[in-house]
């Protein structure tokens, strides 16, 4: 029996290890080489060690996806509600581009600010990714799935604020800041859009003392100082509070379904760790390293021929009841729910399962029983008359090939034609009919 706890235990102790690792790595053994410091850490060499096992198993995992073509692998891999792995995603591109920065330059001091940022920020995003162990907890895991889904909307809501801040920013350096810099990524970051973007937090003292510093006999800056009010009333009144709307309503959301959030976010996360092997990284090398063996091994020609005809063993996911009495109402629930699509079929009308409220499985056999046996019943009837209306169908036909007979003959005899009548075929007659049935 399938124990989740076992490796998603394992692996939140080894994630934890590597954070530490990764931490101390960044704040005191991340230094460029010199004569009386070793180019590389021996943390660093741990930390590299674990990101590139847990690539290897996230390739394994996308590679061994139930559906057979890349497309449907990168759908259900990234979009089908698989936010953390396009976090790990750009953890590993953050990590490995800072890694060539790291070494590729490393007595350059600009590359090496670079590699430091670069890992710095993929610190980051592993942090922010370590909050997928507590997507079990029943009073977590919900706020994890509000949390992702007010990022998508703040994501949406993002290209409005930036717009504003891109008019604001813009239109008010070209009235009362001509002039004041030059054309350079840097000091157009510094002037029009940073300090525009901490308008959102109330911080604009800055940018009204300088537009009183004029005083009040200068034109573009009393037009600056109206553009600044609509902007303060658009953005930080408007925009703010709808943005805060928009979250209280994704929050309600899924508060309203915490438990059926919770439960689906806890089978997810089984799911995944019961694909997983048991090891954890960076041990889990050893696993890959076993079932690559393994393939190879199987793809001998010496071992299909063997295992040809054979039944192939797969790893099935399926929840067994240590109970033996729960397993059973379990079993009991599946035939039930079967037996009620079964007859949603058969009856082409769409049949709402209820589910018997009592535990006692044999109440609930006698239910299933009990349905059955009406089943059955409604079935033979509906035979029944099926074959009372085939008899009076082919008496129905005896009659009127009587009928056609006696009218040839009639036809005949006044010699209406030349050519000689048509045979008529014998037909079965009700008596045979029921003396089959």
């Amino acid at each position: 029996m399938y124990n989740p706890t076992r490796p998603e235990g394992w692996m939140q102790a080894s994630f934890i290890l590597f954070l530490l690792f990764f931490s101390y790595y960044m704040l005191f053994a991340f230094d460029p080489p010199s004569d009386g410091i070793p180019s590389i850490h021996w943390t660093e060499v741990v930390v590299i060690i674990i990101i590139s096992t847990m690539l290897i198993e996230d390739i394994r995992q996308f590679i061994c996806q139930d559906n057979l073509f890349i497309g449907g692998k990168i759908h259900n891999y990234f979009l089908a509600s698989r936010f953390f792995n396009i976090m790990s995603v750009a953890a590993y591109i953050l990590f490995y581009v800072g890694l060539i920065l790291r070494f590729q330059n490393a007595y350059d001091q600009d590359s090496f600010s670079a590699a430091r940022i670069a890992l710095a920020y993929d610190l980051e995003i592993w942090f922010i990714c370590s909050l997928k162990f507590i997507g079990v907890a029943q009073k977590l895991g919900p706020k994890l799935v509000m949390i992702r889904k007010m990022i998508i909307d703040l994501f949406f809501f993002t290209y409005i604020i930036l717009i504003a801040m891109s008019a604001y920013g813009i239109a008010s350096r070209a009235m009362h800041f001509y002039g004041t810099f030059d054309f350079d990524g840097r000091a157009i970051f510094r002037n029009i859009i940073y300090p525009v973007y901490y308008f959102m937090y109330g911080s604009f003292d800055d940018e009204r003392q300088l537009l009183d510093a004029d005083g009040y006999n200068n034109s573009t800056a009393i037009a600056t100082q109206v553009l600044l009010a609509f902007h303060m009333l658009f953005v930080n009144i408007l925009l703010i509070n709808l943005l805060i709307a928009m979250f209280s309503y994704t929050f309600q959301q899924v508060q309203d379904h915490t438990d059926l959030v919770w439960r689906y976010e806890r089978y997810t996360l089984i799911r995944e760790y019961f694909d997983r092997p048991t090891l954890f990284p960076p041990f889990i090398i050893i696993s890959h390293i076993y079932e690559l063996i393994k393939y190879i091994y199987r793809r001998l020609p010496t071992n299909r021929q063997q295992s040809f005809g054979r039944k192939s063993e797969a790893k099935t996911f399926k929840m067994i009841a240590a109970n033996k009495s729960v397993e059973k109402d379990w079993t009991d629930f599946e035939s039930y729910a079967t037996n009620v699509y079964a007859r949603s079929l058969l009856t082409s009308q769409p049949t709402t399962a209820i589910v018997p409220s009592t535990t006692n499985s044999q109440e609930a056999a006698g239910d299933i029983q009990t349905s059955m046996m009406t089943d059955f019943k409604q079935l033979n009837e509906d035979v029944t008359s099926m074959k009372k209306a085939v008899i009076d169908l082919r008496a129905h036909a005896e009659e009127v090939s009587t009928c056609m007979k006696w009218m040839m003959e009639a036809m005949s005899r006044v010699k209406m034609s030349k050519d000689p009548p048509p045979p008529l075929k014998l037909s079965v007659t009700t008596t045979d009919l029921r003396s089959d049935t």
